[in-house]
């Protein structure tokens, strides 16, 4: 795909609307941080990012996987191990 003609036409939405420029491999960035976060698998964060290979996706947002890791290990550990009965 030509991204020439997006950039285009958020070149000219950021102007009309007067916004700083957008730029869409920031916004692909973004998306793909947030939806790692959330806890969708590198598989199909990779498919959606337009990633070759799984480990390109795993490489570029390990340090989101892993923040998501330890919140989730958290999470866990504090309604099986911590909750005290009401």
């Amino acid at each position: 795909m030509d991204p020439d003609p997006v950039t285009d036409l958020l070149d000219e939405y950021s102007e009309k609307h007067g916004l700083p420029h957008i730029d869409p491999h920031a916004s692909r960035h973004t998306i793909a941080s947030v939806v790692c976060f959330i806890h969708i698998d590198p598989v199909s964060i990779s498919r959606r990012s337009g990633h070759s290979k799984v480990s390109t996706t795993t490489d570029h947002y390990f340090h989101m996987l892993k923040d998501a890791d330890d919140i989730s290990a958290e999470t866990i550990a504090n309604v099986m191990l911590r909750h005290k009965g009401a």
